[in-house]
């Protein structure tokens, strides 16, 4: 019987409740979250000559120099390279480097997928990346009304621990880990973790069991988590933690982030090296930045939408 692993809710900020999407704000309102790269400082008076070294994403290592002359800094050009995929980047400093993503190993279709939902396509168009803009710290509820067994807490950090780097490209560990008896708040900065055995809803089949929820990439981040055995919940919680870290599902079986569990024994509860790849090449861009690689010019919109997988 194939199991869904999770219904799904893209969030970016506050909650969303179960059942039907609501449609997304535009990028042009009602504006949320603000980084570096997304909202640049004062331009400076003066025209400047800018002599940028430009980077492999992937290596790190200079494979180039940008020298042009510019009105004002920040400044927002378009930086390309023999071999490399063009970038829409923001230069603020005259010196500092801009990395650019290599063509070769580079897997376009499927980094659209995990990162930019071409594979369910929630809003019918591929999304800005929803990467998190800070390590996760995570609070779990044990033994309480909406908790698991301090055991299973026990192996979920261990998994946590592991996933974390292994999806930011080495950025960010895990900050925090504390469980308890009683449930908490959301806060921006933190994933809660809770047993939720009813997460399914109406439009669920019969003889479907869905096994986990997470909101994608928010700020202030949640993961449900069905308490029955019939989910194997260390696949379950690496996958609802994919999406937590601002990822989505894949059409390939075997990855962390495939939206079914075929066989109790063949649910992925580690990234694939593919995963790994796209997942640290999102970690190297801004929050916000729009396909195939362009710097945000807003500050990340408000998207809040759920959906049941199937």
């Amino acid at each position: 019987m194939i199991r869904p692993l999770g219904v799904v809710v893209a969030l970016s900020l506050g909650f969303a409740c179960g059942g039907g999407g609501s449609t997304p704000t535009s990028p042009s309102s009602a504006l949320v979250g603000t980084n570096a790269a997304s909202t640049p400082p004062s331009a400076s008076p003066a025209r400047v000559t800018i002599s940028t070294p430009i980077k492999n994403t992937v290596t790190g290592a200079v494979v180039g120099l940008l020298e042009q002359e510019v009105d004002q800094l920040p400044t927002l050009l378009p930086v390309s390279l023999a071999g490399y995929v063009t970038r829409q980047a923001w230069i603020t400093n005259a010196s500092s480097p801009v990395d650019l993503i290599p063509e070769a190993g580079f897997d376009l279709a499927f980094y659209r997928q995990l990162a930019r939902d071409d594979f369910d396509r929630i809003q019918g168009r591929l999304q800005p990346l929803w990467v998190l803009s800070q390590a996760p710290s995570f609070y779990m509820e044990t033994e309480g009304e909406k908790g698991l067994s301090r055991s299973i807490a026990t192996r979920l950090e261990v998994l946590a621990r592991r996933i974390v780097p292994a999806l930011t490209g080495g950025r960010f560990q895990v900050g925090v880990w504390e469980t308890g008896p009683v449930p908490r708040p959301p806060q921006p900065g933190w994933i809660m973790i809770e047993r939720n055995d009813n997460i399914g809803g109406p439009d669920v089949p019969p003889g479907y069991v869905v096994c986990g929820r997470a909101s994608i990439g928010a700020p202030a981040g949640q993961i449900s988590l069905h308490g029955d055995q019939v989910c194997r919940i260390e696949a379950v919680f690496a996958h609802e933690l994919g999406h937590a870290l601002g990822f989505f599902h894949v059409n390939r079986r075997g990855a962390m982030m495939y939206p079914y569990e075929i066989a109790a024994d063949s649910a992925a509860d580690a990234p694939i090296d593919a995963e790994r790849s796209a997942a640290a090449i999102a970690y190297a861009r801004p929050r916000g930045s729009m396909d195939i690689d362009v710097d945000p010019t807003f500050s990340t919109p408000s998207l809040v939408r759920s959906m049941t997988v199937r």
